[in-house]
């Protein structure tokens, strides 16, 4: 039988548990970014691939524009004074 941690012991597996959380969010939060502008560019292919994209997701093509949006990249403003 292994030994009882102590309180120190607790604390850097928790430390370490929170560590490879966030790695896993970060790598969550990438892949989805990667995704959602691969789809922003293909709906752009031809006329109706937005509906086709939507139909082999099985979701619904406003679910497509709303997801695309959220994760378009930022366009930088233009304008000057």
């Amino acid at each position: 039988m292994s030994p009882r941690p102590d309180e120190q012991d607790r604390t850097n597996l928790r430390d370490l548990v929170a560590q490879a959380g966030q790695r896993r969010a970060d790598g969550h939060d990438r892949v989805e970014t990667e995704f959602w502008r691969s789809i922003d560019e293909l709906q752009s292919r031809y006329h109706g691939a937005q509906q086709d994209i939507a139909d082999a997701l099985d979701i619904k093509r406003n679910q497509i524009l709303k997801q695309t949006k959220r994760y378009r990249p930022a366009t930088p403003n233009t304008t000057s004074i």
